[in-house]
């Protein structure tokens, strides 16, 4: 990248950059009003957008140049975003996965490494005269100064730690869909877990190649301190980004908005206890859910459960808990279970199909429905009806 002005790992860079500008304009264009989650994923592109912009005009010896030419004082602003992506991916994927997320003054404590980094670079380059400006950055001295290079490395590790905050955040996710739902597609959230671990990958990728530079630092003599090795995790990491960046672009307009939220379980602890008794909420739950079969809704969940009850959700959460020893998924499906049991060991005239057993009492998916009932009982819905019937004509 030091002879020529673009060449292919330019042009990928630079095609990341557009992407992320592109997207990040249409989001802004097509968000719904008030939408938070669309904002901090439009700050995260706006992020990507100017981390290969970066780095085209920091490596680049023909971008060095034209921009040294205009001010020296333009370097490095775009490696601010290696510091804000990591933050605005956790909070995005919060706002996206909890439907009672709300921006408070405390998230601002985010912005504090990107702070404190800007406070480092005054010091080691924007309190510097011109002339001294243009030499650390067209001789690229300050790119491998031990002091720069450690800012880069905490800016790598700090995003990557986020990656893995927001697997984390989401394992959690996955819990608590059960406390909230009864109808759940089999892997409902593995994508955002396969999506999560590319994050992790390319965070990476890029810590790695950072230690390599601090190894090279250190000792010149260290096998790591090897040119081919560095070429490979630094273009490497250009196409690694473009993949990931593409990948999210594509899940956000694609599967996102088919996201099941749950309520986040910090802000319902500290909410109010219940004051009703559990007795009391047990009664009224078992009134619904077996006379009047209430858990035949397919799309029964812990909100339309608590409001046809007349009670908050975060007051059903724990009597659940307590006098069945089970989650809102297991709760509800149990009398599922039970009903579909009940109509497979009908053997009437008017015998209905197991399609129409498990869409009567409530299952929308047959696959779901047949995994659910083997785990529990021990045997497919078929088997389990052959032997009721090899039972009945036995006597």
């Amino acid at each position: 990248m030091d002879t020529v002005l673009f060449n292919f790992h330019d042009l990928t860079m630079a095609f990341t950059a557009f992407e992320c500008l592109l997207f990040s304009a249409l989001l802004l264009l097509t968000r719904k009003h008030g939408s938070i989650s669309t904002l901090l994923l439009t700050g995260f592109l706006i992020c990507h957008f100017l981390i290969p912009l970066h780095e085209l005009i920091f490596w680049g010896k023909q971008f060095r140049l034209w921009v040294l030419n205009i001010s020296p004082n333009l370097f490095f602003w775009g490696s601010y975003a290696y510091f804000l992506d990591g933050p605005l991916l956790y909070l995005f994927f919060r706002s996206t996965v909890y439907k009672n997320f709300k921006l408070k003054s405390s998230d601002a404590c985010h912005l504090i490494p990107a702070v404190l980094y800007f406070i480092g670079m005054i010091f080691i380059y924007y309190s510097k005269d011109s002339s001294t400006k243009y030499h650390l950055v067209e001789s690229q001295e300050i790119a491998y100064s031990a002091t720069y290079l450690c800012f880069e490395a905490a800016g790598r590790l700090l995003r990557l730690s986020y990656a893995l905050l927001c697997v984390y955040l989401v394992v959690g996710y996955t819990g608590q869909l059960k406390e909230e739902y009864a109808n759940l597609r089999p892997n409902e959230s593995l994508w955002l877990k396969i999506m999560l671990g590319s994050f992790v990958i390319l965070f990476g990728w890029d810590l790695v190649l950072l230690i390599i530079k601090l190894e090279e630092l250190l000792t010149a003599t260290s096998p790591l301190a090897d040119a081919d090795l560095l070429s490979f995790f630094g273009i490497g990491s250009y196409y690694l980004n473009l993949i990931v960046i593409t990948i999210l672009i594509f899940l956000r307009f694609t599967s996102f908005d088919n996201l099941v939220s749950v309520t986040e379980l910090g802000l319902l602890d500290a909410e109010e206890k219940p004051r009703v008794s559990d007795d009391a909420i047990i009664a009224k739950l078992q009134h619904v859910m077996v006379d009047e079969k209430f858990y035949a809704d397919p799309d029964i969940s812990l909100d339309s459960l608590a409001k046809k009850i007349d009670l908050p959700p975060k007051k059903l959460t724990m009597p659940i808990k307590r006098n069945h020893q089970t989650n809102f998924y297991e709760f509800v499906n149990a009398f599922r279970l039970e009903e579909a049991k009940r109509l497979l060991s009908d053997n009437g005239k008017n015998q209905k199909t197991i399609m129409d057993i498990y869409l009567e009492v409530g299952f929308n998916s047959k696959s779901v429905f047949n995994t659910y009932f083997k785990r529990v009982v021990g045997v497919t819905p078929s088997q389990f009806r052959e032997q009721v019937s090899s039972d009945v004509s036995s006597f």
